[in-house]
């Protein structure tokens, strides 16, 4: 079995040399890049099942692994005299005649296409009103797609809203982008191409990588630019039952990452209706994606195939890295397969700390029991001390700090500022004679 195939409008590519494709927890839609190389120039179009439009699977191990369709197709030929080409004159008897050998890159056709929710990304909304009222999160999201058929893998709470209105002539991407970020969700492309709509880790468990098993390569880095110790998310309520004081007064709340040393606060405005339950599940969320950026491992495994199937994201991982300090759970965030002109085929894997749901309910965000890998850390003879690297490479430690008014919140401010040094003694030149 071929580790990798490659199918065009329902017929298998054969010739081409070169691949890459990417998916990630971040876009909407997945993207491949195949070209194809030709010994000499030819005197017709060749592999004409590729045409712009048409449906292109990749198959990684017999799986599936991606299917969408061609967004472009790019021939190009090199000019006649350089690198790789031959010349040659001959007499037939009829004149002299030119014929040109090309060589193996001098035509070259590259592919590229995105998933099948590709057409989300580049179309307007169809809704004929551009209104829904008291619709859940899952009938605007299907509402949304149903004009391009394109099914839903829903792995989320299902949301009550009051109302959700669209902007005319907006992308449905903008329109699921808003969806996504006012009730917690990450959207992204399936290996079949459906959209998957979650709150928290969507796949199942993947393979153990462990550093001197099944990493070829790695790199691990910390960071605090994308990290915050606070987020205050404000709002007020859009109910018609709620207005006066109930609708703008206390309607905001600050959740806190105790693994944050540095003092980092953060303010965002939400646009849905703001009850305590949709803040508090607005600032977790925040708080999640900000760690997921700060803490990031980049590896290169052996195998395609993961666990029998594909490697997909939304998987979790258990990561072992002695070097760095990793002896934890890990999600996949993004995959890249690669193959090289010399059929040399690379798996990278991008890992982040999942999604942590914090004390009290979880509000749908995945409360995963992690295995720290305690013992086998300390079978390595590493500690965590505090101050050092590395910091836990584990979720926002998270909590719901109580409601305070604005003058308890300046009090609390005025607490926590450092004491301000006296200033030092008034001296007057000794003509000014005595001070009183």
């Amino acid at each position: 079995m071929k580790p990798v195939v490659i199918t065009v409008g329902g017929s298998e590519l054969t010739t081409w040399t070169e691949m890459t494709l990417q998916r990630s927890k971040e876009q909407l839609t997945g993207s491949l890049s195949v070209s194809i190389f030709a010994g000499a120039m030819p005197s017709g179009p060749i592999a004409r099942a590729a045409a712009a439009g048409a449906e292109i699977n990749v198959y990684v191990g017999g799986q599936l692994a991606f299917t969408g369709n061609v967004d472009k197709r790019k021939g190009t030929g090199a000019k006649k005299g350089t690198a790789g080409t031959e010349e040659s004159e001959g007499d037939s008897g009829k004149g002299a005649s030119l014929s040109v050998n090309i060589g193996p890159n001098e035509y070259t056709i590259k592919l590229t296409a995105r998933g099948k929710t590709k057409r989300l990304v580049d179309s307007s909304h169809q809704h004929p009103t551009t209104n829904m009222l008291k619709p859940t999160t899952k009938e605007v999201v299907e509402k949304l797609l149903e004009p391009w058929k394109i099914q839903t893998e829903w792995k989320g709470e299902v949301i009550k809203l009051d109302k959700q209105r669209f902007r005319d002539g907006a992308r449905v991407v903008d329109e699921l982008n808003r969806i996504a970020v006012e009730n917690c969700y990450f959207m992204y492309e399936s290996r079949e191409g459906k959209l998957v709509v979650t709150d928290g880790c969507a796949g199942g468990g993947g393979d153990p990588l462990i550093l001197g098993r099944n990493i070829l390569e790695f790199s691990a880095e910390q960071s605090e630019e994308n990290d915050k110790s606070e987020v205050k998310v404000k709002g007020q309520r859009s109910k018609k039952d709620k207005w006066g004081e109930e609708a703008v007064l206390k309607t905001h709340k600050t959740t806190k990452n105790k693994r944050m040393k540095s003092h980092v606060p953060h303010t965002i405005q939400h646009n849905g209706d703001a009850d305590d339950k949709t803040l508090e599940r607005r600032g977790r969320f925040e708080m999640n994606a900000r760690a997921a950026k700060s803490k990031k491992i980049q590896i290169e495994v052996f195998h395609v195939m993961s666990n029998g199937g594909p490697w997909d994201i939304g998987n979790l991982h258990y990561v072992e890295v002695p070097p760095e300090g990793i002896f934890d759970m890990f999600e996949c965030t993004d995959l890249t397969y690669t193959v090289n002109a010399d059929k040399t085929i690379k798996t990278s894997l991008t890992l982040s700390p999942p999604p942590s749901a914090g004390g009290g309910e979880g509000f749908g965000l995945a409360n995963i029991k992690f295995n720290t890998g305690e013992a086998r850390m300390a079978q390595s003879g590493i500690s965590l001390i505090a101050g050092q690297f590395p910091e836990p490479w584990l979720p926002p430690d998270l909590s719901i700090l109580p409601f305070m008014s604005a003058t308890e919140s300046l009090e609390q401010m005025a607490k926590n500022e450092p004491p301000q040094p006296k200033p030092p003694p008034l001296t007057l030149p000794y003509w000014f004679g005595e001070v009183s």
